[in-house]
């Protein structure tokens, strides 16, 4: 074989190599091509058109996410201020500021609707929205469908905290008002006005019987043993306060055995009062433990979710990346 034919063959067989190459190189092009998921972050074009027509649309859900919140805020300043007012026993401002919560609740209810149709209103969304909606604005619109129902509930709640509220707040004033007419009573019979006193401690009984029906009441949620214990020891002062001044209106202005036994029992019973209103505050933590404090919980639970939620849709319209 000559020279020339030689070098001929080499190169032919060179060319046939790196014809073959190009043919690996582009194989493999074509498989990685063939290989790429559409929504994936690396070919954006494929979901541009689904994301420029979702995302306004998951604006103005996320408008809506943040109108729910701030109605929710102030639906929970409201129930805030509500227990704070119950222990002042201000039943005027107390049913004031329940009537402003019931129609805030409305409020919020109203602006749930809204956020519900406006999450349902993203397009795009559907079963096969990995093919044309982006990751990140498939996550921001799951976590707005998550937010739907949040507030679902909170009537309920608020109903029991109203119905609580009202009753702890009457509770309160009874017991005040107890101590006005007894307090009267006494003062009548000391002047000896003993048929006087006795027509106020009438009065007296009648508050004590209405406040031992609301404890019952409270009884079913509440610990009330702190309450029942001071309507017992009230009672009982009431009935040696009567005993004592029926038996001075019996004796007619003398003074007998009776009379002396009724005076000691009336002391005794006197000392057993409690001395001062700081029972009062224990009697209020014991009602609030029994639902008013958890209503009002439950509101800020809401509160809390729907600001975390908001927090996560400013992370990922920022571009920031989250943990799945």
């Amino acid at each position: 074989m000559t020279a020339s034919r030689i070098l001929r063959a080499l190169l032919m067989r060179l060319a046939w190599l790196a014809v073959a190459s190009l043919i690996a190189f582009g194989s493999a092009g074509v498989v990685a091509a063939m290989q790429h998921q559409p929504a994936s972050a690396g070919r954006p074009e494929l979901t541009f058109a689904g994301d420029e027509a979702a995302r306004p649309a998951l604006n103005a859900a996320t408008d809506e996410l943040g109108a729910l919140a701030d109605e929710v805020d102030v639906l929970g300043a409201l129930a805030r201020q509500a227990l704070t007012t119950v222990v002042g026993g201000d039943l005027d401002v107390l049913q004031t500021l329940i009537a402003g919560g019931t129609a805030q609740l409305a409020v919020v209810d109203r602006q749930a609707a809204e956020l519900r149709a406006a999450v349902a209103g993203v397009p795009g969304m559907g079963s096969n929205s990995a093919l044309t909606v982006s990751g990140d604005l498939r996550r921001r619109h799951q976590g707005l469908v998550a937010t739907i129902g949040l507030t679902v509930g909170l009537d309920a709640d608020w109903g029991a905290f109203t119905g609580r509220a009202l009753d702890a707040a009457r509770l309160t004033t009874l017991l005040g008002r107890h101590d006005e007419e007894t307090a009267a009573a006494a003062k009548e019979g000391s002047a000896a006005n003993y048929e006087e006193a006795l027509a106020m401690l009438d009065r007296s009984d009648a508050t004590v019987a209405e406040a031992r029906s609301l404890a019952e009441r409270l009884g079913e949620t509440a610990d009330v043993s702190t309450l029942i214990t001071w309507l017992d020891r009230n009672a009982e002062y009431d009935s040696a306060l009567r005993s004592l001044y029926q038996s001075l209106v019996d004796a007619r202005g003398r003074i007998t055995d009776k009379v002396r036994a009724a005076f000691v029992a009336e002391t005794e019973a006197r000392a057993r009062l409690p001395q001062d209103l700081r029972g009062m505050v224990v009697i209020m933590a014991e009602v609030a433990q029994g639902g008013l404090n958890q209503a009002v919980i439950s509101i800020e639970k809401v509160r809390g979710s729907l600001s975390a939620a908001l927090q996560v849709q400013a992370d990922l319209e920022a571009g920031v990346t989250l943990p799945e």
